[in-house]
């Protein structure tokens, strides 16, 4: 362990993923010995060969999940076990090493009880975990990869927005395509994610915060940025329905925020709730015929972001129902967060355990 702390900043400094905590995680693997015994050490840089196969052809994917502090100061992490499963299910796809989640979840909340000062006290703010497994395999050849390596890094974050809770305007990128079907749009790989960087500054250059990702002749919604996607609409049938992007075309990254609002949606039976493919015609009509009530992202970061307007072909299209606490991304955030900082007993929030014997090969 570190005995030279890292420097801290206030909560209101904060920002995403500028701070990084005293402690990582770090764990090697080779194709000959399998997994090395799990090591938390001080936060630094990581030795790689030039010719690693994750400069070159970014054989990687990562996971991102939060820690959070109850009012009795215990840690809570939320839902812990679906990053688990689709960190999984991203290094498969990526060809890299299986891992056991259950150990792996293990030695995260050893290394989150190590650092957990560093978790800040207030709502908004918490301690942003990245866990990214890398393929560390030594020459230039693309073959199955020989060794790579799981990192896992903490930061104290703020709001993803600087905004905050504060709506934000999307402008659709027809030019730029996210992801297609047979792609890796269903895994978090990075290499979905650094090409969006040029129709990011396309959006802002537009008047948006994020750009509207869609694809294909019909242009498929897919995803708002790095952040899945939902719309509240009335149907041409008077229905009231929240409809998302379905996962069945393997463009959609199934996000942990975006399940728990289609499994909250579906219990509290407001409105159907409907997963499909969604070309932006259809978006287009209902606001044409106001009959888009309510748009909002969600994901990790940003957990519920609401949306009030979308730039597309030059004209923006607003959502009808004026933004207030009655809405119903309002309540579904209320509840989200009362969840992840234990005001609501709920089997979502996992409690982690102070730290115990850990160091157990994987």
């Amino acid at each position: 362990m570190t005995g030279r702390p890292l420097p801290r900043c206030a909560d209101e400094e904060l920002g995403f993923g500028t701070v990084i905590t005293d402690h990582m995680l770090k764990i090697e693997w080779n194709v000959e010995r399998g997994w090395n015994h799990p090591m938390i050490l001080p936060s630094g840089p990581v030795g790689l060969h030039p010719f690693a196969h994750v400069f070159h052809y970014a054989v990687e994917c990562y996971e991102g999940m939060k820690a959070y502090v109850d009012n009795n100061g215990s840690v809570r992490l939320f839902r812990p076990e679906m990053n688990m499963q689709r960190f999984r299910v991203s290094a498969k796809r990526m060809s890299l090493p299986d891992f056991d989640g259950e150990q792996l979840l293990k030695c995260i909340e050893t290394l989150v009880d190590i650092d957990k000062d560093w978790i800040p006290k207030q709502r908004g703010y918490s301690m942003y975990l990245r866990p990214v497994i890398f393929s560390t395999t030594p020459w230039l050849g693309l073959t199955q990869c020989a060794e790579a390596m799981i990192l896992v890094l903490c930061c104290p974050v703020g709001p993803y927005f600087k905004s905050g809770f504060v709506p934000i305007k999307l402008s659709v990128d027809s030019k730029y395509i996210r992801a297609w079907p047979g792609g890796t749009g269903n895994v978090k790989s990075g290499g979905n994610y650094g090409p969006t960087v040029i129709s990011q500054a396309a959006a802002t250059a537009n008047g948006a915060s994020q750009s509207l990702f869609v694809y294909d002749k019909h242009e498929y919604v897919t995803e708002a940025g790095t952040m899945n996607i939902f719309f509240l609409i009335r149907n041409e049938q008077g229905v009231k329905q929240l409809i998302t992007p379905s996962l069945k075309d393997g463009t959609i990254l199934p996000g942990v925020t975006r399940q728990s609002v289609i499994e909250l949606s579906q219990q509290w039976n407001e409105c159907e709730t409907v997963e499909k493919m969604i070309p932006f015609a259809e978006i287009k009509a209902a606001f044409e015929r106001g009959d888009v009530l309510e748009i909002f992202g969600t994901g990790t970061a940003a957990v519920i972001q609401p949306i009030n307007g979308i730039v597309y072909e030059g004209k923006e299209y607003k959502p009808v129902v004026p933004f207030d606490d009655s809405m119903l991304q309002v309540r579904l955030t209320n509840f989200l967060i009362g969840v992840q900082y234990g005001d609501i007993d709920h089997p979502w929030s996992h409690v982690v355990p102070p730290s115990t014997t850990w160091s157990k090969p994987m």
